[in-house]
Parts: structure tokens; C-alpha cells; sequence
């Protein structure tokens, strides 16, 4: 039903699956195939490990909508192997899954959520997955030494081959029971990472793999410094809508200011928010942000403001 398949007859074989036939036709195609067991099973499982184009999730969703972005296929798998959807949360271009399975509750990206049901579909099929690379955490250190020596491609290829193991750790669960330096750790790896990623321009990249460190960190304290990666790469990217709202909460989960603010005051001015932006890069200033990246920009701001700047400093400064 899930796959669209529609078996029309079988043959059993009483001594062997291998000789066991199922006459059989999928989808739209109206072809009727007829083949041994093990070969229909591969023919179902094509069908349901099939990727899904992501369909966006417009401002006031309907059932319909909300089935589509999930994925139909994908919420009719979920029943089937007790995987229970209790709730779609969508914030900042990012959509995660609050599901229960084996007992206990779990926040998954919808991506995860979909390679959950996805490995269960291979497991019940019987279908084989390649070994997964292992973590070894001295590799940060090595990373680390690359990116602070602008050796970008080193940092891509020693921590790239970490993305599957850290995803699988997240959708099994086990990422909960990591020792918290070692959670630590990982989050620093895909912090490193993703920066390496957008340093060399591939930024589609870079906000992919940072996005998966803001899901593994949470609310921890290398969240905000996830999130001010993430702002960042936003914010060259030109996505200043959606930086402005990553590098808010960067703040207020501890980033540094003196970083944050002069990304936030460009992504503000971009978006004709001309006095927060002026305020964010005065803030700037003050807490030491290199003056001269500023300068132009503040010269922009205060040729858009006019008069009404000096007022407006006079006006805070009565309330103080």
C-alpha cells in the first residue's frame, strides 16, 4: 500500500523464497512484472527508500500542506513501525519532529525523522548498510589548528566523514548518554566544519552542517556559538532575514557580542532597520569590535538617519 504496489497473484514455493513468484505492478506504471520474492522485495524497497522533493511549508499551513512537508509516505511508515508523531515545530527555515518511539520522546530534524524510518524500512527488508567511519575526538584538535591557519580543505577532510555518525548518534538516541566533554567536542567539530565550509564559499554546505550542530548542541552553551556560525554564514550569504533572527538568539544564548552585533547591524541596515542598526554597531564599538570594519557602515547609517541620530542618543541618554 505505502510503495503503490498492487500484487496480483503469487506463487508459493513450499522449499525455497527464491523460487516463490509475485506477479505484481507499481504506481502510475501499469506494467505487470512478475519475479522471484527476493527481487520484489528490492522492487518495494527502491520504491520506499525513494527520496522525497522537500515541498515548503507555507504561512498558514492546512492538513494537506502539513502532510506534504512531512512526507505522506513517511507518516504512513511511521504507524506501521510504532513511531508516533506528537508534534511539527518550523522556526528560522528549520522543521523538526517531536516523536515517541521504544518508550521515550525524541526532537528530530525532519530530515533525521525521515532517515529513522528509512533505516527501519532497510532493517525489516533485510538490506545491508555500509560501515560507518569512527569518531576519533584528537581529530579536533588537528581541525582546529587547520582552520586557525586558514587550511580549510584540511578541516573539510579530516571532520566531513564525522556528519553520518554525529546524524545516526542524534535519530538512535544515544548522543543523550555521551559524556558532556565529548558532546562538547562534537559540537566544536561541526562549529569548525561548517566555518571551514563557508570560508571557501560552499554556503549551502556550511548551513547544513551547522544546522546540525545547533540540533545537537540544543540549548548547551556551544549553541550560541553554533548559532553565531550560522548567522554568520547566513548573513554572507545574504540571507539577512533569516540572520537576524539566528544571530539574536546567538546573543541570548551567551555569543559574543563583540562578534554578533556587527553582523546583526549589517543585516539590519540591509533591511532598512537603519536605527537598530546603528544602535547594534554603536554597541559594537563599545565592547571593541574593529572600528574600521564599522566605519563605512556607520557613515551609511548616519547619512540614512540625519539629525535624528544625535537626538536620539540625547533622548537614551536622558533616560539613563
Amino acid at each position: 500500500l505505502i510503495a503503490g504496489a498492487r500484487i496480483l497473484s503469487l506463487t508459493a514455493n513450499p522449499h525455497t523464497q527464491n523460487l516463490t513468484t509475485v506477479e505484481f505492478s507499481i504506481g502510475q506504471d501499469p506494467t505487470v512484472r512478475q519475479v522471484p520474492l527476493p527481487e520484489f522485495r528490492e522492487a518495494i524497497a527502491r520504491a520506499l527508500l525513494n527520496p522525497l522533493q522537500n515541498q515548503g511549508l507555507p504561512e498558514k499551513p492546512d492538513v494537506e500542506s502539513l502532510q506534504a512537508h512531512i512526507g505522506g509516505r513517511y507518516l504512513l511508515e511511521a504507524s506501521l513501525f510504532y513511531v508516533k508523531p506528537l508534534e511539527l515545530r518550523h522556526d528560522l527555515g528549520l522543521s523538526e519532529v517531536q516523536v515517541r518511539f521504544n518508550e521515550v520522546e525524541h526532537v528530530l530534524s525532519l530530515e533525521d525523522f525521515r532517515e529513522v524510518l528509512d533505516e527501519r524500512v532497510r532493517s525489516e527488508l533485510g538490506l545491508d548498510q555500509p560501515n560507518q567511519p569512527s569518531i576519533d575526538l584528537a581529530i579536533v584538535d588537528q581541525a582546529e589548528t587547520a582552520n586557525a591557519h586558514g587550511n580549510w580543505a584540511a578541516t573539510i577532510a579530516m571532520l566531513n566523514p564525522w556528519l553520518t555518525p554525529i546524524a545516526m548518534l542524534m535519530r538512535t538516541g544515544e548522543s543523550e548518554g555521551l559524556p558532556e566533554e565529548v558532546h562538547q567536542r562534537l559540537s566544536m567539530s561541526l562549529d569548525l566544519l561548517g566555518t571551514a565550509y563557508a570560508k571557501i564559499g560552499e554556503l549551502e554546505a556550511a548551513n547544513e552542517v551547522l544546522r546540525l550542530g545547533v540540533q545537537w548542541a540544543g540549548e548547551s552553551g556551544q549553541a550560541g556559538t553554533l548559532f553565531l556560525a550560522l548567522g554568520r554564514a547566513s548573513t554572507e550569504s545574504d540571507k539577512h532575514g533569516e540572520s537576524i533572527g539566528l544571530l539574536r538568539r546567538a546573543i541570548r544564548l551567551g555569543a559574543e557580542e563583540r562578534e554578533a552585533l556587527p553582523l546583526l547591524a549589517r543585516s539590519l541596515a540591509a533591511r532598512d532597520q537603519i536605527l537598530a542598526a546603528m544602535v547594534c554597531a554603536e554597541r559594537a564599538c563599545e565592547l571593541g569590535a574593529d572600528a574600521d570594519d564599522l566605519k563605512a557602515l556607520r557613515e551609511r547609517l548616519e547619512a540614512r538617519l540625519g539629525g535624528s541620530w544625535p537626538r536620539f542618543r540625547v533622548m537614551v541618554a536622558g533616560t539613563e
